[in-house]
C-alpha cells in the first residue's frame, strides 16, 4: 500500500522549508544554458528518430540479401546436385567398363560418408564442438 503525499501535514511541511530556506541563487547564464540543453534534448530526439529510420532501413536491406542469398544457395545446391548425378551416370558405367570396377557397393557408401561430414560440418560451425562446451 502507497502513502499519499498530498495530505494537510505534507503541505504544512513544505509551507514551512519554504520560509526557513532561501533558493540558492542560480549562477550567471544558467537561463541560457538551460535553453541551450533543451534545444539538445529536441535535437537528440530528432537525431534518435532519423538513426531508427537508418536502421529499420539497414535491416530490411539486409533481410531482402538475406532472402536473396538463401535463393542463391538452395540453387547452387540443387545444380550441383544434379551435376553430382549427371557426372555418376556418366563416370560409373565408364570405370566398370575401363577399369573392371565393381563401385555397386562403394559409390553408396562414400554418398553416405559425404552427407555425414557435410553435417558434422553444419554442426560444428553451428553449435561448436561437443567437447568443448
Amino acid at each position: 500500500m502507497t502513502e499519499r503525499t498530498d495530505g494537510p501535514m505534507d503541505e504544512a511541511l513544505d509551507q514551512a522549508l519554504c520560509r526557513a530556506l532561501k533558493p540558492p541563487r542560480l549562477p550567471e547564464g544558467f537561463a541560457q544554458r538551460l535553453h541551450v540543453r533543451m534545444q539538445a534534448t529536441d535535437d537528440t530526439a530528432r537525431l534518435r528518430e532519423a538513426l531508427a529510420a537508418e536502421h529499420a532501413r539497414r535491416l530490411a536491406a539486409l533481410e531482402r540479401g538475406y532472402v536473396r542469398l538463401k535463393r542463391e544457395t538452395l540453387t547452387m545446391v540443387i545444380a550441383t546436385a544434379f551435376t553430382g548425378g549427371a557426372v555418376a551416370a556418366w563416370a560409373v558405367p565408364w570405370l566398370a567398363r575401363t577399369h573392371g570396377l565393381d563401385l555397386s557397393g562403394l559409390l553408396p557408401l562414400l554418398a553416405l560418408a559425404i552427407g555425414v561430414a557435410s553435417g558434422a560440418a553444419v554442426w560444428v560451425e553451428r553449435f561448436g564442438l561437443p567437447w568443448r562446451r
